[in-house]
């Protein structure tokens, strides 16, 4: 047999294997670690999109979105649950690899769909982010860039740098609440709704801590971090550790894939969320912004998949402000 029929004969079983795996309906999706809120929110949508559609979703954990971008951008996954943040960072090369994944795609958007900022232990003398002056914070967070960015602009919000604090590394989104319930730090960087943080907030108390809302904290933390960051107001509520009502940085939730996932494979996914919406939002609070009218953004940070542009166009979703955005990609 000749080198050129090898060739054809294994391009041949690979369309066949990819065939098979389209026939069989199955994707993956790529979450942070068990326990953090973009698990939570990854699931959720594995979760509906497998009851409502003829796709089989089935999850991957990872230890954060460095860990999974190259195979997600090498479309050796799916889909993937992550941040507005992450995903800005990620398509720009701005993260710690000082990689472009320049293959990822929007599939759907979340308003808010997350919430940060520092907690500490309720009794604590820590109420405010100035007050972390000298304090054990945890830092490095392996796994997400986009946490680090974070903590030095939210340091930053309060005139504070790295050298004001004593940096603790940890491993990832989950460790800092676990250095905290230690007493390895004193504060750490957190989402609210994180199941680790309901769990040690239950047994010992926890505080989160609120940001100064200006237009001069905003312009920085925009600058900072990524254009997409907005400044809301949370209310007072004990049983989740906000102890007053306070300000936490916020910015939409996405559901992404890779430009070469096929158009039914795409439509099978979207069309699963749509009917599962109303479950959909009440799973956990980081979904509570997927409604329909938020699937499309008119900042989105990394271009729609065009399948999913072609699925908003039919439901009448996709506006003049969306496709001007989408064509500066």
């Amino acid at each position: 047999m000749t080198k050129g029929m090898w060739q054809r004969l294994a391009l041949g079983a690979a369309a066949a294997l990819l065939a098979g795996s389209v026939n069989a309906q199955t994707a993956t999706l790529a979450t942070d670690a068990a326990g953090t809120t973009y698990n939570a929110v990854g699931s959720g949508m594995a979760k509906v999109i497998t009851a409502g559609s003829k796709l089989r979703v089935i999850v991957r954990p990872f230890g954060g979105p460095d860990a999974y971008l190259d195979q997600l951008n090498n479309n050796e996954l799916n889909f993937a649950a992550l941040s507005g943040s992450t995903a800005y960072l990620s398509y720009n090369g701005k993260n710690r690899a000082k990689k472009a994944y320049k293959n990822l795609r929007l599939l759907r958007s979340g308003a808010g769909g997350l919430k940060v900022g520092f907690i500490a232990l309720k009794d604590s003398s820590i109420t405010k982010v100035s007050d972390l002056r000298g304090k054990r914070v945890a830092s490095d967070y392996g796994g997400h860039a986009v946490i680090g960015r974070s903590i030095a602009a939210a340091l930053a919000s309060a005139g504070l740098t790295w050298k004001d604090v004593k940096p603790v590394p940890v491993t990832g989104a989950n460790d800092g609440v676990t250095a905290l319930d230690a007493g390895r730090v004193d504060a750490c960087w957190a989402s609210l709704g994180q199941p680790v943080i309901r769990q040690l907030n239950a047994a010992k108390g926890v505080r989160y801590l609120s940001f100064v809302k200006t237009d001069q904290s905003l312009a920085m933390l925009r600058k900072m971090i990524f254009p997409g960051v907005k400044l809301e107001t949370v209310k007072k509520n004990p049983s989740i550790g906000v102890q007053d009502d306070i300000y936490m940085i916020t910015y939409d939730a996405y559901m992404v894939t890779n430009k070469d996932v096929p158009d039914a494979v795409v439509g099978q996914a979207l069309e699963g969320l749509w009917a599962k919406t109303d479950e959909l939002v009440k799973i956990h609070r980081g979904l509570s912004g997927f409604t329909h009218e938020s699937a499309v953004t008119e900042i989105p940070m990394v271009p729609y998949h065009p399948a999913a542009i072609a699925f908003y166009k039919a439901k009448g979703l996709w506006t003049k402000e969306a496709e001007m955005a989408n064509n500066k990609f």
